[in-house]
């Protein structure tokens, strides 16, 4: 069964990697519902956060209720939490067939209501559009440990 992230997590666990990357995958099912997939850990900046992975192949993107709920919270007692949507599709990927969205955690209600298309400029960290080689790796790695 494909993953919902369209591979997504794998990729940014692959391209921010070990010795200054530590990456922990999580899969709460019932237990704790709405934790997101990652949770990492930054040597160099000393930050740490959580990632969401999603993918599209439009301009919605899936967050369940739960998700939202867990995202909403924790940012708001200061977690350092973004969602990375992989988008695919001519609207959402600029016609450039991948994309990449790196969307700030305090905005995961605006991204569940209102989509990638109609996110506010403040609420979307990054955009990097082209296949996986051409996304700003390093610039990645800046948004999320930025303090």
């Amino acid at each position: 069964m494909p993953r919902a992230d369209n591979g997504l997590r794998a990729l940014i666990h692959s391209k921010l990697c070990k010795p200054d990357w530590l990456w922990t995958s999580v899969e709460t099912g019932l237990t704790a519902g709405g934790v997101p997939d990652s949770f990492w850990a930054h040597r160099p900046s000393q930050r740490s956060g959580w990632i969401e992975h999603k993918a599209t192949t439009g301009w919605h993107v899936e967050i369940r209720p739960h998700q939202c709920a867990w995202i909403d919270t924790y940012t708001r007692a200061g977690v350092r939490v973004h969602i990375a949507v992989r988008a695919s599709g001519t609207g959402s990927s600029q016609g450039h067939g991948d994309s990449l969205w790196l969307v700030r955690g305090e905005s995961v209600r605006e991204l569940m209501d209102r989509g990638l298309a109609k996110l506010a400029d403040k609420s979307v960290v990054g955009k990097w559009f082209g296949p996986p080689p051409k996304w700003k790796w390093a610039e990645i790695a800046g948004f999320l440990t930025r303090g």
